[in-house]
């Protein structure tokens, strides 16, 4: 159901209204303050306990006393009477409701009970509902402040382009003090509470669709419905309106995405970083950039070549450093028709060049600073202008405000400022907020927003296959410890789903005496393998051996393999024995389930070095391909791969086709395969293949 309704209502009724007077008031006698305070032009009711007057309104005792529908109801009462309130509403018609009430599915078990009870009823009658356990929300443009959050009790920020969704209610208000500060325009504040019907992709779709919309804003805690967010991702990309997301979680352990050395590779954030980049999104370090950087996304949109004008050649390498890190924009020299305009304000001893150094030189002629601005911004191969001030005289700094609106008027084109001057130069950065243009304090904010959103174009103008088929249909994330199989188990089980393996025997403790013919079967030289219950990484405990060349050699072999397992008291059940192979280097590949995105695929230098190298890049699934080898091109075993110091190339092209194979399996993951690892993965030379040389299963710990 659509929730225009719920974030746009055309009447209002609060269930919940204190009668008291109290400096601060809170729950649904803040709901009412706030929509009074801030001019909501329609209809409102209130339904207190005892009959009461407040500002002008008549209360009523109980909701059944309405006569109408409201569009939307907001219920602000003990947790034991929200069922029996949202039954009241459903039967007056009504289907859309904010409930500001805790004591749900954030209280335990009982709690998560009553909140399914809920959802299942406003399901029934196809109703929608924001919470419960939430602060509300604000629709700037529609004077609705439908938000308890005590913010919302002062002057806010004028109505703009920026959507806001948190998973929080108390940050809310301090990105609202944020964005009044910073003079950013939001076109809503919408706090999710526990989604127990109304979810985040829910409130992205809705901002999709809403014209005034140019940029998403998200603080994100749990991404709850993957499928839905990738869909509202291609959506939103679509649509032109870039998301920034700020993810909490980043050093959150255990998260057991995977288990063995992928599952360290994939680390706290392996597959959230994924989705950023194959979903397009803008990802923000720092909570206090989320709407700095999401405002630059909505004001300026995207630019590969920018002009940087700097009063200090210092500071303007500051910003073409941190911008050279990401590489996505870059500053083209200034052709000679725009330096000979410069000249007569730029002397000759400061760099014409880009990032242009101008001094304090133009600033001694009236019109100085906005002829050389001007100049940099028609030049044809700059799309994008930044002003990189340090604090200066504040006439000069009205100069540059003036000068700044006045030329993205005239040219279009984006012109943003980075200026960390908001004491000295207060005046000047006010009057450039006041004309909607992109004001920074810090070097490393504008960075992230000027890459972050030429990032977001990129994936919009060459979507990922995620993007555009959708997420692997897999099961539900299976949470606990997983169970590793080993070695001739997982070979076994694998080969079933068609992965490949050199010749090898498993030959049981009991029939040890038959190990020989077996290795007589395979043909010397043999590698041979100690399986132990348990034991993922066998070299740790000296139960690999490789290119043995004889019968005698391998009986030491095996002994020595006993007297292992002795020591480390580990349950030895038999021997895996195989034909060598030589491969030119080593990777390794897994397959995982991610508790928010589901199917991962990692890749990365293998070996025995794996998780020392910690070369490795992981992607959602599904991938083509074409990114597949960008995968494997990203990762710094690309250039033995690709033939390294003179070197023979590998092969690559075999590589690739056993990665596409590999990922091809993720829809049989479930309780029987939660992820799996092969390593290492032998490269041959051109030609030549590769060979899949250990691999583990691992399983439900509840299978």
């Amino acid at each position: 159901m659509s929730i225009e309704k719920l974030l746009n209502p055309q009447s209002i009724a609060i269930v919940g209204v204190s009668t008291k007077k109290a400096t601060f008031q809170v729950g649904g006698r803040a709901i009412f303050d706030h929509l009074r305070k801030h001019g909501y032009p329609h209809r409102i009711d209130i339904i207190t306990r005892e009959p009461a007057t407040i500002d002008g309104v008549e209360s009523a005792t109980n909701l059944d006393a309405l006569t109408y529908s409201p569009d939307c109801i907001l219920i602000s009462v003990p947790a034991t009477e929200v069922y029996a309130t949202i039954e009241k509403g459903l039967a007056l018609g009504s289907r859309a409701f904010v409930t500001l009430t805790a004591g749900f599915s954030e209280s335990g078990e009982r709690g998560r009970e009553e909140q399914d009870r809920i959802a299942a009823l406003l399901k029934d009658h196809g109703a929608v509902m924001l919470g419960p356990n939430t602060t509300g929300f604000v629709n700037f443009g529609a004077c609705t402040a439908m938000s308890s959050t005590s913010r919302v009790s002062a002057e806010l920020s004028p109505a703009g382009n920026v959507g806001l969704v948190v998973q929080s209610g108390a940050l809310g208000s301090g990105l609202l003090e944020e964005a009044a500060r910073n003079g950013i325009g939001l076109s809503h504040l919408i706090s999710t509470g526990n989604e127990a019907v109304t979810t985040l992709a829910d409130c992205i779709d809705y901002l999709v669709e809403c014209p005034e919309v140019r940029a998403i804003a998200l603080y994100v805690e749990s991404f709850r419905e993957s499928d839905r967010i990738v869909n509202s991702s291609r959506m939103a990309l679509n649509a032109g309106k870039p998301i920034a997301v700020y993810k909490t979680g980043r050093s959150e352990v255990g998260r057991k995405a995977a288990a063995g050395h992928t599952g360290a590779l994939v680390g706290n954030r392996g597959a959230y970083d994924a989705a950023v980049e194959q979903l397009g999104w803008i990802d923000v370090r720092a909570i206090e950039d989320l709407l700095p950087i999401a405002n630059y996304a909505a004001i300026a949109g995207p630019a590969k070549t920018m002009g940087i004008m700097s009063v200090s050649g210092g500071y303007g390498g500051c910003l073409a450093d941190a911008l050279a890190v990401d590489g996505r924009v870059t500053l083209p020299a200034p052709a000679p028709e725009t330096v000979a305009r410069m000249r007569d304000f730029v002397p000759s001893f400061l760099s014409a060049n880009n990032p242009v150094d101008i001094g304090g030189t133009p600033f001694r002629h009236p019109d100085g600073f906005a002829q050389c601005l001007d100049a940099l911004a028609d030049d044809p191969s700059i799309e994008a202008v930044t002003i990189a001030n340090t604090p200066i005289v504040p006439a000069w700094g009205e100069s540059v405000a003036k000068a700044a609106a006045d030329t993205h008027a005239r040219t279009g084109k984006p012109v943003s400022v980075v200026w960390p001057s908001e004491i000295f130069n207060a005046e000047a950065l006010a009057m450039i907020r006041a004309s909607k243009l992109p004001a920074f304090g810090r070097v490393d904010t504008f960075a992230a927003a000027v890459s972050g959103t030429a990032a977001a174009d990129a994936a919009r103008s060459t979507p990922s296959r995620l993007l555009r088929e959708g997420r692997v249909n897999t099961p539900v994330f299976h949470d606990g410890d997983p169970v590793a199989l080993d070695e001739a188990e997982s070979k076994t089980l694998l080969k079933g789903l068609g992965v490949s393996f050199p010749r090898e025997l498993f030959v049981e403790i009991k029939d040890i005496g038959t190990i020989s013919a077996a290795a007589e079967e395979i043909g010397y030289p043999v590698t041979l393998k100690g399986m132990a219950s348990g034991v993922v990484h066998k070299s740790e405990f000296g139960l690999v051996a490789v290119r043995i060349p004889d019968a005698t050699s391998l009986d030491a072999q095996i002994s020595k393999m006993k007297e292992s397992a002795k020591r480390n008291s580990l349950d030895l059940r038999g021997y895996l024995i195989g034909e060598t192979v030589s491969p030119k280097a080593e990777v390794i590949a897994g397959l995982s389930l991610d508790p928010e995105f589901g199917p991962v695929l990692t890749f990365g230098a293998g070996g025995i070095y794996t998780e020392v190298m910690q070369d490795a890049t992981v992607r959602l699934l599904p991938l083509d391909r074409a990114e597949i080898k960008s995968m494997i091109e990203r990762c710094r075993i690309a250039k033995v791969l690709n033939g390294a110091r003179g070197k023979a190339a590998l092969d690559v092209e075999a590589l690739a086709t056993f990665l596409v194979n590999l990922a091809d399996l993720a829809p049989h993951m479930g309780p029987e395969i939660t992820g799996l690892e092969i390593n290492p993965i032998g490269v041959g030379a051109t030609g030549g293949g590769v060979w899949a040389l250990d691999a583990t299963v691992f399983q439900s710990g509840g299978t």
